[in-house]
């Protein structure tokens, strides 16, 4: 991987800001069962499992074929009491004792001042909060009212910024959701503009396709161009016009890596190089 060396020196003196999407906790197993975290489509299957209404499953696998996932999800929790979602969500990101993966070991070890993740588990907070700086680790969620208060603060911070299993009635998954979270807490969204246009963004394990996210960074690119962009690391095979597309949109640059078969390990391996050069950086000029 050729990473950039403006990127390097932003991670090494703490003005990049990692991204962590559900990719990031895809290796996590649990070792009782030998499960992993479920994908944003693996999830809203198994939930529509447990929907005793037959009628809305044509409807719903169609949109899971469109990668309609918002509307999908709208669809099938509207036919789950909430008492059964918690209980749904709880045994799917909270039972399990799913073990950190390399790319959690790695993102901390690049030690960023703020991590925002749109991840339900606490698979990464939980990392944080054993090691030997735990104590210099806050976890916030979009709904509390103190956040700003900890991205003034010395310690590192993880933003938790579609909720967390910790309570599943504000978790956001569905298109309504989407929306009440944002009118309700517009604090938290103008707090994501203002870090996306003044800090530098490294997406990891992150597909770019949620709408609160491509919202902000569209917002910020709108509002402020900057000839400095943010980077995703992501797998290569997307047509030129896209990556060109999310450059001129998001002013997001993707960083590709070769995964055949669906194989990351080269993520890691990238990964692994990016530790190294943020380490080797640190070690000469701060």
């Amino acid at each position: 991987m050729d990473w950039p060396e403006s990127l390097v020196a932003e991670i090494a003196e703490r003005r990049c800001i990692i991204f962590l999407g559900a990719g990031a906790s895809a290796g996590c197993v649990d070792p009782a069962t030998g499960n992993r975290p479920p994908g944003w489509e693996q999830l809203l299957r198994d939930a529509l499992a447990t929907v005793r209404d037959p009628d809305i499953n044509p409807l719903v696998e169609a949109m899971l074929t469109k990668e309609q996932y918002l509307d999908a999800a709208e669809v099938v929790f509207s036919r789950i009491e909430p008492a059964d979602a918690r209980n749904f969500f709880r045994s799917r990101f909270y039972t399990p004792h799913y073990e950190k993966s390399e790319i959690h070991e790695l993102v901390l070890e690049l030690d960023p001042k703020i991590v925002i993740t749109t991840n339900y588990d606490e698979i990464y907070d939980d990392y944080c909060a054993g090691g030997a700086a735990r104590d210099g680790y806050s976890v916030r969620r979009y709904y509390e009212d103190n956040v700003l208060d900890e991205i003034r603060s010395t310690a590192r911070l993880v933003l938790k910024a579609h909720g967390c299993i910790t309570d599943t009635s504000r978790m956001v998954l569905t298109r309504s959701q989407y929306f009440h979270a944002r009118a309700k807490h517009q604090g938290f969204f103008s707090i994501l503009e203002s870090l996306f246009l003044v800090n530098t963004l490294l997406f990891v394990g992150y597909g770019l396709a949620d709408p609160d996210i491509s919202l902000v960074l569209e917002s910020a690119q709108l509002s402020m161009p900057s000839r400095h962009p943010h980077y995703a690391l992501m797998a290569s095979g997307r047509h030129e016009a896209v990556t060109k597309s999310m450059r001129d949109t998001y002013n997001v640059r993707i960083l590709d890596y070769d995964a055949p078969g669906g194989d990351h390990s080269q993520a890691l391996v990238a990964l692994r190089e990016l530790r190294d050069l943020v380490n080797s950086y640190r070690a000469t000029y701060t």
